[in-house]
């Protein structure tokens, strides 16, 4: 197991940030999540290697131009 520092200066809003805790809890190989002393930055207790936890990471954070769009809409 390893703990990875989580960017989520991109979920801006309370509905955002409750989407990525909730994501992080439904994943089968977080094994915990602590907040730390930045705002933006969560620790994430993770069991596997490096690259999966950026592929998973990368399903989490919507395409910032698509979700504008839509928000625009």
């Amino acid at each position: 197991m390893s703990v990875f520092e989580l960017d989520i200066s991109w979920a801006t809003t309370a509905r955002e940030r409750r989407l990525v805790q909730w994501e992080l809890s439904a994943c089968d190989q977080v094994r915990g999540v602590f907040v730390t002393a930045r705002d933006d930055v969560l620790a994430v207790l993770f069991d596997g290697d490096r690259w999966t936890f950026d592929s998973f990471i990368r399903t989490l954070q919507p395409d910032l131009n698509t979700y504008r769009k839509g928000a625009l809409q």
